[in-house]
């Protein structure tokens, strides 16, 4: 699995579950997000969703976003990718058009794992 692709779902996956809900809409709105990014479009819809599929588990049966953000850290580390993965999370902060405090401190915390300076975002 392209491990950019795992990541974005992994950061959007993280995000999205940050309030202690993850609805079943929320693949598709990685799907569309993952389809209109430049970076992750010429994946294709089979990948995108076996990315959601196991990014999602993995950030679901998790205790906590530690094994998440570890690998988003360890695998993206050029400026583009950090960018990217960033965008991606935001995009899922906004995609259920309500803007939950805990959503916030998941885009904090990516952005420290990232180094980069979460005031940005």
């Amino acid at each position: 699995m392209n491990p950019l692709l795992l990541n974005a779902a992994r950061a959007f996956a993280m995000t999205s579950f940050s309030d202690g809900r993850m609805s079943p809409a929320e693949a598709q709105r990685f799907a569309r997000l993952a389809s209109q990014e430049p970076a992750l479009s010429h994946f294709g819809a089979v990948q995108t969703s076996d990315a959601w599929a196991v990014a999602s588990k993995e950030v679901h049966e998790a205790e906590s976003f530690g094994g998440a953000l570890l690998a988003i850290r360890t695998e993206i580390t050029d400026a583009d990718g950090k960018a990217l993965m960033m965008r991606v999370a935001q995009a899922a902060v906004v995609a259920d058009g309500k803007l939950e405090a805990q959503e916030n401190k998941a885009i904090t915390s990516l952005a420290e794992a990232l180094g980069l300076d979460p005031e940005k975002f």
